[in-house]
């Protein structure tokens, strides 16, 4: 009798300790700090003007104070700028899959953008002083990284911002 009841006890507290590292994933990953650090528009203006193009470079920098190594699924997220007055969707960013992060360092995520001429015609204004006139303006990403450990998935949702012409 006692043997039934100590099997299925022993098999939960192994079942525990099981869970104990991605716990410890996890924990590291809500630690993580998100920044942006540079936001590099370029204007490529043509003739005819539905083949102007906006290309930006973002790049991310991650703070990891663990001691815990991560490799992101993925990280995405709305970019948005506010200049003039308004605030501006400009549409979502996927960095690549698999990013390291190191532990106990700093990591920086890049990706490129473009906007298409439909994307600069409705956002001209507000886009034409930020990146032309070097107007006042915020970037902002909204968004989450998420994380894959022993098949279990959670996601660390972040806001970061970078003022730019000031």
């Amino acid at each position: 009798m006692r043997s039934a009841f100590l099997l299925p006890a022993l098999a939960f507290l192994m079942g525990c300790d099981a869970f104990q590292p991605a716990l410890r994933y996890e924990e590291a990953a809500r630690q993580l700090r998100f920044s942006l650090d540079r936001v590099e528009p370029r204007l490529d203006l043509a003739f005819p003007l539905e083949e102007s193009r906006l290309s930006l470079r973002l790049e991310v920098g991650v703070d990891n104070p663990s001691d815990q190594r991560l490799r992101t699924r993925k990280v995405a997220g709305d970019l948005r700028l506010s200049s003039q007055g308004q605030s501006l969707g400009l549409g979502s960013v996927s960095f690549p899959e698999g990013a390291d992060i190191a532990a106990k360092g700093r990591s920086v995520l890049k990706v490129d953008v473009t906007l298409n001429y439909g994307d600069l015609k409705a956002a001209w204004g507000p886009l034409s002083g930020a990146v032309l006139r070097h107007d006042p303006a915020t970037w902002s990403l909204v968004g989450e990284a998420r994380f894959d450990v022993v098949g279990l998935g959670f996601g660390v949702p972040f806001q970061i911002r970078k003022a730019s012409g000031q």
